[in-house]
Formats: C-alpha cells, structure tokens, sequence
C-alpha cells in the first residue's frame, strides 16, 4: 500500500473492521488518509494512533452530506488518489421474515452508499489524471447463501458497478478494483453470529489481514477481482460453471433442504 508523497486515500467504515485497519495499514505507509464512518468516537481513537488520519463524520446514506464531504476532502488534503469504500452493514435472516424496510436499508447502505461515494469522488480522481477505487464485496454477492438474502443482493449490486465504473472511466485512468471476501472476523461478523447463530456454527471467519493483503496483491497485479481466503475463488467458479449444484450444496449444509 506504497503511498507516492503523501497521496490522500478516502478510507469509508474506517471506526471498525476492515476499514480500521486499512486505514491504519495506509496512514503508516504514508498515505494521508481521510476516515470515513458515522462513528466519530471511533474515528477520534483512529486518529489518535496514527498521525496521517484525518476523521471526517459522515453518513454514507446521506447523498448531501457526502457531496459535501468530498469538496472538504479536496480543499484540505487535495484530490484523492484512491477509494476504498469499506463501509457496510448485514442483516442476516430469511428474507421473507424481514420487514422489506429493513431490507432496503441494507440496499440503502451497501449499495447506495457505494454510489454515493464513486459518484462524489470519481470525478476529483479523473481531474487529477486517474485514481484507484477499491470496493467491498462479498463472495456472497456471487453464490446465494440462505439467510443472506437481503446482504447479498446488495453486495451482488456493488459488483456491477464496479463493473460499470471500469467500463465508463477507464479513459480517465480510473482503475477499480473489486475485493469478494467470505465471512471476515470483524464485529459485523459477531453481530450475525448473536443473531443468525446457525449461519456459520463454530467456524472462523478469514482474518483482516487476509484481506489486507489479498487486496495489496490485486491493486500490484492490475486486476479487477480479488478473492481472498482458501476456497474462496473454487465458490466463484463453481456458482459460474455448476449453479445448480453448488445452490444444492449450501442448501442442503445450511437448509437442510
């Protein structure tokens, strides 16, 4: 995560999980780092440990608020060189047992908040001559799970504008990158375990780091789609190549079915 003379890398969901520890990850490699989440408690202790954080409160929900946070961004630490837009939020659960409301916030968040963020920053990163943006996804975005309906479907949006993004802006050096974790040891993963214990059962989730690094590797390499965890890209391939089996499979291990 080599920064060139202290680039500024927006850094979302940056109080906890993932984005924490991207955050702290680039801000020690010289990156200038503007942290994104709703938490500004833990975006202060963020700062705290590293000195190239800069924390910015902001509701990724709220179209306005992020405009209005990437001027902010341009006017004190410049235009940014990269994404990375971690934050997120899984609701976990058979779909149809679901308000639709509660459903459609996780929509609201994982998706438009991805939007929201790539509409507001990737015109600065064009008018600089080129950026990187870095995207949260989900291998289950790519293979329905049972009880993740609702994550999924949202994660499954993030991929095609990714896709969409690289299409339309690659004339203006934009670069994207797509990262397709399974299940990760963050608090978002406790969380689901108290709710949807029966979703996972005692197995870990990959580790952080993992992810860290499998993400380094794509951005070094050039391409589009990370996956990071043993297995993790057999799954893609396998929802590509045999849909039927493998949604077989995982209804007949989570489902009984």
């Amino acid at each position: 995560m080599a920064s060139l003379s202290g680039d500024v890398v927006v850094v979302t969901g940056a109080a906890s999980g993932i984005g924490r520890a991207a955050a702290l990850r680039l801000a020690r490699a010289g990156w200038a780092v503007a942290a994104v989440d709703v938490d500004a408690a833990g975006l202060d202790g963020l700062a705290a440990e590293a000195s190239g954080v800069r924390p910015f409160v902001c509701d990724v929900t709220d179209g306005e608020a992020v405009a209005a946070f990437a001027l902010d961004v341009a006017r004190e630490l410049g235009p940014p060189r990269r994404l990375l837009h971690s934050a997120g939020v899984g609701v976990m659960g058979p779909l149809l047992d679901q308000d639709p409301a509660d459903t459609l916030r996780v929509m609201d968040i994982v998706y438009g908040g991805t939007l929201r963020m790539v509409h507001a920053l990737v015109p600065l990163m064009a008018a600089r001559g080129g950026g990187e943006v870095v995207l949260l996804g989900s291998i289950g975005g790519w293979v329905p799970v049972p009880m993740g309906g609702g994550y999924g479907a949202a994660k499954a949006a993030v991929h095609f504008l990714a896709e969409i993004v690289t299409a339309e802006h690659r004339a203006d050096g934009i670069r994207v990158l797509c990262v397709c974790p399974p299940a990760v040891e963050t608090p978002m993963l406790d969380r689901i375990r108290i709710d949807s214990p029966q979703l996972l059962g005692p197995r870990p989730g990959l580790s952080i780091e993992a992810v860290l690094d499998s993400m380094d590797r794509a951005l070094t390499r050039g391409r589009p789609w990370a996956f990071p965890g043993r297995g993790t890209r057999a799954l893609w391939t396998a929802r590509r190549l045999a849909p039927r089996t493998l949604s077989g499979i995982i209804a007949r291990k989570l489902v009984g079915k």
